[in-house]
């Protein structure tokens, strides 16, 4: 689900934002390519409301590196109004999840974008036919 979450998140920034930018999901110590975008979760959190409902709460930084030298703050500024309006409804699977505590900040020339994902799911199990079970039991009583 994790992967899933931030693959989406990369492919509406590449959606938006276009091959200009590269865009990375793990973390890249050194050769970073600028200009680019990374993507990660922070701290998911899972909770149960049911045996088979579970609230889910991701939160996301995606942090981005500008290739930049000069205005880097009004850059930065016209860059986290964009990345945010691209991630408040995020396309996922047959749906849109909505982004919420969505936050940014400039921290050595990096902007970070924090933004929130709350969502529920269901545990998929295999169901089993109760009824057939019950008859291939009867059949072999007699």
């Amino acid at each position: 689900m994790v992967n899933s979450i931030l693959n989406a998140i990369t492919k509406q920034l590449g959606t938006t934002f276009g091959n200009s930018y590269r865009y990375y999901v793990e973390d890249v110590e050194q050769g970073l390519k600028k200009p680019c975008f990374t993507v990660d979760v922070l701290i998911p959190l899972q909770r149960s409301k049911s045996p088979v409902l579970y609230d889910r709460t991701m939160p996301i930084v995606v942090h981005f590196f500008s290739d930049s030298t000069s205005d880097i703050k009004n850059n930065y500024y016209a860059m986290g109004e964009r990345i945010v309006e691209c991630l408040e409804y995020l396309p996922f699977e047959d749906t849109k999840l909505r982004g919420e505590d969505i936050s940014w900040q400039i921290v050595d020339d990096v902007l970070q974008v924090f933004i929130t994902y709350k969502f529920t799911t269901r545990l998929v199990t295999e169901e089993v036919d109760a009824m057939s079970e019950c008859v291939e039991n009867v059949h072999h009583v007699n």
